[in-house]
C-alpha cells in the first residue's frame, strides 16, 4: 500500500487538497525484463533484479479528468523507483519541490 500512501501524499501537496482513499485505484503486477518499457524504467535500475520485477501502481482521476498514475518499481534496494504519469504521459519532473517523507 506504499503506492497509495505516496500518491496521496504527493497529490495533496501538488493539488492542495485531500485525496479520498476510496477514489484511488491500486494494483500490483509482475514483469519480466523484456516487458519493462525502457522509456519508463531505465534498464540499469532493474539490471540486477530477479524476475518477476514487481511494480505497485496507484492512480487517481481529479474532477477535471486528469489521470495521475504512480508506479513504484522494486529495485532490490530499500528505495523503490518512482514513475509518475499524468494523462498517460511520463512526467520526469513531477516531484520537483516535493520531499519524500519516509
Amino acid at each position: 500500500m506504499e503506492a497509495i500512501q505516496r500518491l496521496t501524499e504527493v497529490l495533496e501537496q501538488k493539488l492542495g487538497k485531500g485525496i479520498p482513499l476510496h477514489e484511488v485505484g491500486y494494483e500490483t503486477l509482475g514483469f519480466t525484463h523484456d516487458e519493462i518499457d525502457e522509456g519508463l524504467v531505465p534498464p540499469y535500475i532493474i539490471a540486477f533484479v530477479i524476475e518477476p520485477i514487481i511494480c505497485h501502481s496507484a492512480n487517481y482521476t481529479d474532477v477535471e479528468g486528469n489521470y495521475y498514475t504512480l508506479m513504484l518499481v522494486e529495485t532490490g534496494n530499500e528505495m523503490t523507483y518512482e514513475v509518475w504519469l499524468v494523462n498517460d504521459k511520463l512526467e520526469s519532473d513531477f516531484l520537483e519541490g516535493i520531499e519524500r517523507n519516509h
